[in-house]
């Protein structure tokens, strides 16, 4: 009996195509920020890539926030300088899912190792 592997095929984007995937997530991180009042401050760093958004956020709270309007998991990193990245997997939010698809936002926060955090962010914590 033979059996056939089916191998995902790689789509190659074009530096316009990548660029223009990349404005579309900052948008729609954007959109998502201004509609919800997300905080959007000076001690937030936004990168949109072409499948989602990196978030580096400078207070727990922003962590909080996101997680309280639109939900999702997180997932801890110890470092080995005492540190843990906390970071929240979420996504935008739409209106018209066809037309502006969700993207997925990663949106991230360092603490002292052992630092307390609210009950829902711990609650929130992938097993």
């Amino acid at each position: 009996m033979s059996t056939s592997l089916q191998i995902p095929q790689v789509q190659h984007l074009s530096v316009l195509d990548r660029h223009a995937a990349r404005e579309r997530n900052e948008l729609n991180y954007a959109s998502t920020v201004t509609y919800h009042g997300l905080p959007d401050s000076r001690h937030i760093a936004v990168q949109a890539t072409e499948d989602a958004v990196l978030v580096t956020a400078t207070d727990i709270d922003v962590l909080g926030e996101w997680l309280y309007v639109q939900g999702g998991s997180i997932t801890t990193v110890n470092l080995p300088s005492g540190q843990t990245v906390w970071t929240l997997h979420t996504k935008t939010w739409t209106d018209s899912p066809v037309k502006f698809p969700e993207v997925p936002v990663h949106l991230s926060v360092v603490l002292p190792t052992g630092e307390q955090v609210m009950h829902e962010i711990a609650s929130a914590v992938a097993a």
